[in-house]
């Protein structure tokens, strides 16, 4: 799926990794972003290198994509030429496009529930979409947080309820959100995320559909002056690990792994808790305002969301996400 070296050339690619001085003593994580604390894939991935070498093993992150973007990291990790890397986790949806409904709006009521349902509860799911992965030579070690739940930012006026939103065109990543944008009754037009700011400036769109950290680490709060809080779902990433080096670790170095990675996903639970209080600040500080919609509203939201839930996830999916959603309440 991501590279066709690892059908072809297997043997190649073992010998490579394996051959590399240090292998087995210098852990190279990946990340596009750069060493920001706003950033949670730098984030994570320092918390990650940090509990490995409190376990005896070398690690280092490099950031700024230096190890390539995230379909080189993917390819280099389902080769065993690269042990870790956080990307974006439509990674995941190349490969199991199920993993679209951890991010439908409104599938958890919040970013404990989703924590839950992704670290704590037993899903046939999320078991399906792991092995998937590691078939094309990746472990899914979590799905970090990425920082405060989803809302909606535009650059002209408060959008109390889904009545305000008539008149605004929403930039949409793709079709399917183009749908989901029609259920609240407004319009989406697919714009590139490179060129956003652009289509800003021109009219074409008034804004988007994102968490805070977004608009926070793009500068995108100089024109993008109203955020509503919809608390529509919370924005993850995908932390993964190739299998063919983790298959080929010792016991002892297995158990650092594992407790590495507990402690990176426990680390991130407390960094996206905190986040959703503190990029709502941020926001404010930058002069944007911040609008919560009452009860009516918001329920007026997630019932059109969920009208929209067929189109945002893969056929036959929805049961399933609703089964492990069920699954994680308290």
């Amino acid at each position: 799926m991501f590279t066709t070296l690892r059908h072809t050339l297997p043997g190649l690619a073992l010998g490579l990794a394996f051959a590399a001085p240090g292998f087995a003593q210098e852990v190279r994580i990946a990340v596009q972003c750069p060493p920001v604390p706003a950033c949670s894939d730098w984030v994570y991935a320092e918390d990650f290198a940090t509990a490995l070498r409190d376990g005896g093993m070398e690690a280092t992150v490099f950031s700024g994509a230096s190890l390539g973007k995230d379909p080189e990291i993917v390819d280099q990790l389902s080769q065993g030429l690269l042990q870790f890397g956080v990307t974006n986790f439509a990674m995941i949806a190349q490969v199991d496009p199920r993993i679209l409904g951890f991010l439908a709006p409104y599938v958890f009521e919040n970013s404990k529930q989703f924590f839950r349902a992704t670290q704590e509860t037993d899903s046939p799911l999320l078991d399906g979409i792991r092995e998937n992965m590691e078939s094309q030579g990746i472990i899914v070690a979590g799905l970090p947080g990425l920082g405060g739940q989803m809302g909606l930012f535009n650059d002209s006026k408060d959008v109390a309820s889904v009545d305000d939103l008539t008149d605004l065109r929403l930039r949409a990543i793709d079709a399917n959100q183009v749908k989901l944008f029609e259920a609240w009754g407004t319009q989406g037009v697919v714009v590139d995320m490179p060129e956003f700011a652009g289509a800003v400036q021109q009219g074409i769109v008034d804004g988007y559909f994102n968490p805070p950290a977004v608009p926070l680490i793009f500068n995108h709060t100089e024109f993008l002056t109203h955020f509503t809080d919809l608390k529509a779902g919370t924005p993850f990433r995908a932390a993964l690990m190739s299998k063919d080096w983790y298959d080929a670790l010792g016991d002892d170095e297995k158990a650092t792994v594992d407790a590495a990675v507990e402690t990176a996903n426990a680390k991130n639970r407390d960094w996206t808790y905190a986040a959703e209080t503190s990029e709502i600040e941020k926001l404010e500080a930058a002069g944007v305002t911040v609008t919560v919609p009452d009860e009516a509203a918001l329920a007026e939201f997630k019932r059109r969301s969920q009208e929209a839930w067929d189109t945002l996830m893969p056929e036959g999916s929805v049961a399933e996400m609703q089964a492990l959603a069920d699954a994680s309440r308290n």
